[in-house]
């Protein structure tokens, strides 16, 4: 059974740490506290916004499906309700700012926080920084734990947060130059997605067992939804959902114009559980229904 956390002391309590520095949010050096934590974790939900900077890490950490593995420097964002586990724990350098819903209330940042979509990332979509990045979120970094070191409970919450909002505009920042550098030999995450649909309908002799959705592309692709979605949107200007249903329309064409078989049995080959919405969505992307594209002459 998952283990849930809903506020920062039950939260420390299990990772054998003192007393959060504020009732609403903690800071730590990982070099500090990481000797503390437990080797080994099953899955444990937490409640809470975290922000960690890691350095040096060289362990293995699964957040939801996907487990992470690097000695590089990065960053790690989740949002209350996140899934983590570890096993064999080792040291890792940076700091850690976790903080619960409640701080961001009657606050500005709070609405940027809603916006920033990389809190919904998987681990495998961190953020990788190159040195000079690096080291302006470690100054950050270090002022929010220096204000709260030295004032804990009547820290400044305003400098704080807006120590975080700079923190996250940063973040935001560098994962556009993320987004922007790919390897010469990379290819296209939307080449990619490309390539996962034609392999899923290679053989439509057969029907498939259900239409493929943005977040099995994802998974198939070992990043998140929402990664997956910000990637194909900076290289086409579309959303991964318009690609995937222009894909299965084309599919659906080539089916009409090139067999004899009906509208319904189209829909079920392509894994559509209904005939009807198959053909009100063939109409939206194609502009005709399946009858009129088979049979331009005949009125619907």
């Amino acid at each position: 059974m998952v283990k849930v956390f809903n506020n920062l002391t039950e939260y420390n309590r299990y990772l054998n740490l003192s007393a959060p520095l504020h009732s609403l949010m903690d800071s730590r050096v990982c070099k500090q506290a990481i000797p503390n934590f437990p080797q080994t974790s099953g899955e444990i939900q937490v409640n809470l916004f975290k922000i960690a900077l890691k350095k040096k890490f060289a362990g293995e950490i699964k957040y939801g499906k996907h487990q992470y593995n690097t000695e590089a420097g990065l960053m790690l964002f989740s949002e209350p309700g996140q899934v983590v586990s570890w096993d064999a724990l080792t040291f890792w350098d940076g700091y850690a700012f976790v903080f619960h819903p409640n701080l961001l209330k009657k606050h500005p940042v709070a609405h940027k926080v809603s916006r920033y979509r990389y809190f919904s990332y998987e681990v495998s979509d961190a953020l990788f920084m190159m040195p000079e990045e690096e080291e302006t979120i470690t100054w950050l970094f270090t002022k929010i734990h220096v204000e709260l070191m030295h004032k804990k409970e009547q820290a400044n919450i305003d400098v704080i947060l807006s120590l975080l909002n700079v923190i996250l505009t940063y973040a935001e920042l560098y994962y556009e130059r993320q987004f922007s550098e790919k390897p010469a030999f990379q290819q296209p995450v939307a080449a990619r997605v490309k390539l996962a649909l034609q392999s899923y309908y290679n053989n439509l002799s057969q029907p498939v067992k259900r239409v493929p959705t943005v977040s099995s592309l994802a998974a198939e692709l070992n990043v998140s939804p929402d990664y997956l979605t910000e990637m194909v949107r900076k290289e086409t200007g579309r959303s991964t959902m318009n690609l995937l249903q222009a894909y299965v329309m084309e599919q659906a064409e080539i089916l009409l114009l090139q067999t004899d078989m009906n509208v319904s049995d189209i829909a079920y080959r392509l894994g559509f559980e209904s005939a009807s919405y198959f053909s009100r969505l063939f109409k939206k992307i194609r502009g005709v229904s399946p009858g009129e594209l088979r049979n331009p002459g005949i009125v619907q």
